[in-house]
């Protein structure tokens, strides 16, 4: 059969998760039938490798397959997902996320009309109870282009695969695939896709899925191995941008990185000096690159954090941690830590720390 569209579906330990993006891709507006999709076990130590199994049995046009070896991020599932696709569009889905139900209608309604390599839209995002909508109110310009220099802007949305339709052909044209092994391969894979793209189109006000924040996902598991995979796949993406000649545009991305990234260092459990050390000699060329380049944190309290590291105070770095993973409670002691950081926190910066925590993590 001629399917649609061709659905990547990443799988690893996801049982409590998978039915409802199941689900949500069996509801699609423009027909479960119309759409391929292809799970790829990295084998989980769970059920999930039944439940796409069960999924595969019952339904033809679902595909099960199964690594013999755990590759440790979704880089390389994805990978043999698009291997064995056969439709002329691909999209992505996360199995802890869902899509909205006319999601693949409206990104496939859009990219068939033939002059895009890629399109799409907005996402909610999901933490407990709590759903809201992505807040791009500093998103500016033309959202219809046919080079992502028409409309830099593009560059910097969050990496949201699941919200995006490409085309298989053009993938396999420019020989675009998933860095393996790492975190943050989703990101590299975006980058080089919209600098190769001609064609791509942003669907501001269409909400593709819910992006669902998960404590047990890779990216939020943050061990000494996150953070140096995370710093290998940056890399990748300034490799990138200096490989398109669009080196002057990094300054944006990394800023928006250091936003993302620095919240994770202070969250960490990491609480000796040999971690920290660690932490710095892997994030020690980026930092370097920041300070060459003028990049910063838009918070002032993750400026204090940026500013510790660029020195390599591990004693203020600690403390700061320490601060931000505890309540700190009104004692001359406590005063005294609070007001001993270098560049000090006060009351009030501690409550909006407390605020950020919430929202974060």
């Amino acid at each position: 059969m001629n399917y649609k569209v061709s659905i990547v579906v990443p799988v690893f330990n996801v049982e409590n998760y998978i039915e409802a993006a199941f689900e949500s891709i069996k509801n699609q507006t423009i027909g479960f039938n119309n759409l391929e999709v292809i799970m790829v076990n990295d084998c989980s130590s769970d059920k999930s490798g039944k439940i796409i199994d069960k999924y595969a049995r019952e339904y033809d046009n679902c595909i099960a397959i199964h690594l013999k070896e755990n590759s440790g991020a979704a880089g390389r599932p994805r990978n043999v997902a698009i291997e064995n696709a056969s439709s002329d569009y691909i999209m992505f889905l996360d199995p802890d996320d869902y899509y909205e139900n006319n999601a693949c209608k409206t990104l496939y309604d859009e990219i068939v009309k033939g002059y895009k390599d890629i399109v799409f839209g907005n996402i909610f995002r999901k933490k407990g109870n709590n759903t809201i909508k992505l807040d791009l109110h500093w998103f500016e310009g033309i959202t219809d282009v046919e080079k992502i220099d028409d409309n830099i802007n593009m560059l910097f949305l969050p990496p949201s695969l699941s919200a995006k339709i490409i085309k298989r052909k053009f993938l396999i044209k420019n020989d675009i695939k998933f860095l393996e092994g790492v975190p943050g391969q989703d990101s590299v894979f975006i980058v080089e896709t919209l600098f190769n793209a001609n064609g791509i189109k942003f669907l501001k006000d269409k909400y593709i899925y819910t992006y669902v924040f998960r404590d047990d996902s890779i990216t939020n598991n943050l061990t000494l191995k996150y953070f140096k995979g995370a710093m290998f796949s940056l890399k990748e993406r300034y490799y990138l941008y200096e490989k398109y000649g669009n080196e002057k545009y990094f300054r944006i991305h990394s800023s928006n990185f250091l936003n993302f990234f620095l919240p994770k260092i202070l969250a960490s459990d990491f609480d000796s000096e040999d971690e920290i050390k660690e932490i710095l000699e892997y994030t020690g060329w980026f930092i370097s690159k920041c300070v060459e380049i003028g990049s910063k944190p838009s918070s002032n309290l993750l400026l204090l954090l940026f500013n510790l590291m660029v020195e390599k105070d591990i004693e203020n770095i600690l403390l700061y941690k320490k601060v931000f993973n505890q309540d700190i409670k009104g004692s001359i002691e406590n005063i005294a830590m609070l007001q001993s950081i270098k560049g000090w926190i006060s009351y009030k910066q501690l409550n909006i720390l407390k605020r950020f925590k919430k929202r974060f993590f």
